[in-house]
């Protein structure tokens, strides 16, 4: 009897095994587009290609946790909103606390494509105000 129910048994546990581990790895997808609206209250939003980021830098490049932890999943990203907020959290103010040279996407964006540039300067990237906050109208 017990044979009998061997393989079967193996199977569903085969099935049950790999429905998980697809929907553990549909939880851990990057988005494709992510709009960054963090200042829009000065600047127009961002529309950020998140995916062409993820092909060639690491994610701990820009997404990270509190004491220099890395995020390890999806589910452990934050959003910058969630931790850079104004004014009770000095340590990680948020862009519209700081002048706009020092915001993070303008250090870490800006800079990673002016860094690239210098290497080819035939990619297209950008670097300027107005590649990235269109004007309205």
């Amino acid at each position: 009897m017990l044979r009998k129910l061997f393989v079967p048994l193996a199977v569903l546990c085969l099935v049950l095994a790999g429905a998980a581990s697809v929907q553990a790895a549909k939880a851990n997808q990057a988005p494709t587009d992510v709009t960054i609206d963090d200042c829009a209250a000065k600047r127009a939003p961002v529309a950020f290609p998140h995916g062409k980021h993820t092909g060639v830098t690491a994610c701990d490049t820009c997404h990270h946790t509190q004491k220099g932890l890395t995020a390890k999943s999806a589910d452990e990203v934050p959003t910058c909103s969630s931790c850079h907020k104004a004014p009770e959290k000095a340590e990680t103010p948020n862009c519209t606390d700081m002048g706009m040279k020092k915001n993070m996407y303008h250090i870490d964006c800006v800079g990673c494509h002016k860094a690239e540039l210098a290497k080819d300067a035939s990619k297209k990237m950008p670097t300027k105000c107005e590649e990235c906050h269109p004007k309205a109208g």
